[in-house]
């Protein structure tokens, strides 16, 4: 009888079996030795119950070892998601780092930026004073250049400069007069070139300032928005190392569910191994006669195939290990017929773990009998059942290779070879 349990659901609950096998194993061993013996009809069906019962608790054995194993493997398993949630976070953490010192430089050099800008509008200021200075001294030599012009037409040039010539007494007062005029003509020159030179300056000065004040505010505007994106990446990596945090905790207790399940299965199991050898002590007490002695023909051969594989250790076919094979394996096709082996009271019939469906037969002297693997079940517990009688029909139910019967024979719950009593 399979455990009502959902290893996902991290509890469990004993079967009706269980409790029942308890309850009676407690029972019968609170009484005296000489309560126990009793007539051969009540004791037979008593024996019965209790072969049932260890038969319930073996399957209940499988069913709770088979979750222990699954306890162990989601522990493992745990374990594993766990170390590598961690490696995970610190991977996350570096990269966190990394993050946070990229964004910090950013910062600083947009804040280096934005303060040259200052710098830059301060520099801006005084260059502007400069260019208007600069104009302020073009427009005077302009005007004085203008002034000249203006005075030289209104009188004409030439009639000055003859004039000048004519009123000279002497060569010497000539020539003087003579290099006066070059160096008015010299002068008036040099104010037309210091025109342009402040013309360019100014031009020069202007274009220059324009030309950085816009490469700079380019710069803060790519640096603005470099740093935005620094700190959107920086959230990201907290945002997740939060998610891998949350996974380790989850893990944790997806951890600790699993050790508190395997070590409750595995008090579990102990009980029940506990159980089993009360129950095989129990058989052993209420056994008043003597057991069924070996030799052929004790039982009769419950399918016409030959043997197999023998009773005794063996190299599982499906699980490749050394392990005890509890019976033997009888040759047949799919769907032929299965009889009982001798007379007696069907105490189980149904699905039983790695048996797939089977039936289990009480007969008298503490013997029964079990038959696995089956396709059909055409018997119930409780039915009386005649020698050579048809129980059931050979399949591959449970952990079978392929069609055959499972034949067990045991005496006071404890395996035998059935080829002593065939």
């Amino acid at each position: 009888m399979a455990l009502c349990k959902d290893y996902s659901e991290g509890s469990f609950r004993p079967t009706k079996t269980m409790v029942v096998g308890l309850v009676l194993a407690a029972f019968l061993l609170a009484l005296p030795i000489t309560c126990l013996v009793v007539s051969g009809s009540v004791e037979a069906a008593t024996s019965g119950e209790l072969n049932e019962k260890l038969s319930d608790v073996q399957s209940d054995l499988e069913q709770i070892r088979a979750n222990i194993k699954k306890a162990a493997e989601a522990r493992k398993a745990a374990k594993g998601d766990i170390a590598a949630i961690d490696q995970s976070i610190s991977i996350a953490e570096e990269t966190l780092k990394a993050a946070v010192s990229t964004r910090r430089r950013a910062a600083e050099r947009l804040a280096d930026i934005q303060a040259r800008l200052v710098q830059m509008a301060a520099d801006l200021a005084e260059k502007q004073q400069l260019i208007e200075q600069t104009e302020n001294d073009l427009t005077k030599q302009q005007g004085i250049f203008s002034d000249r012009v203006v005075q030289i037409y209104k009188t004409g040039g030439t009639i000055v400069y003859l004039e000048v010539l004519l009123k000279s007494t002497s060569l010497d007062e000539i020539v003087g007069r003579i290099d006066l005029l070059n160096q008015i003509v010299e002068r008036d020159n040099e104010v037309v070139d210091q025109i342009e030179r402040l013309r360019g300056r100014v031009e020069e000065q202007k274009t220059s300032l324009e030309s950085e004040q816009s490469r700079v505010v380019a710069m803060e505007r790519d640096q603005v928005v470099l740093t935005e994106e620094l700190q959107a990446a920086e959230d990201q990596c907290r945002a997740s190392l939060d998610e891998l945090e949350a996974a380790r905790e989850a893990k944790k207790k997806v951890l600790a569910a699993a050790e508190r399940d395997e070590a409750a299965w595995k008090t579990q199991e102990d009980s029940l191994l506990a159980e089993s050898e009360r129950l095989k002590a129990a058989l052993k007490a209420l056994s008043v006669v003597e057991p069924v002695k070996k030799g052929s023909g004790v039982l009769a051969r419950p399918v016409d195939g030959g043997v197999t594989s023998g009773f005794g250790y063996r190299m599982h076919p499906i699980f490749h290990v050394r392990k005890m094979h509890t019976g033997i394996d009888m040759d047949g096709d799919m769907g032929d017929p299965i009889r009982a082996a001798s007379a007696g009271t069907v105490i189980s019939a149904g699905w039983r773990g790695g048996y797939g469906k089977c039936v289990v037969i009480s007969h008298s002297g503490g013997l029964a009998t079990l038959y696995g693997h089956l396709s059909t079940i055409l018997v119930s517990v409780g039915e009386e059942v005649k020698r050579g009688e048809i129980i059931g029909k050979v399949g591959s139910t449970g952990y079978s290779t392929g069609p055959h019967l499972h034949f067990e024979v045991r005496v006071n719950g404890e395996p035998v070879d059935p080829l002593g009593y065939l």
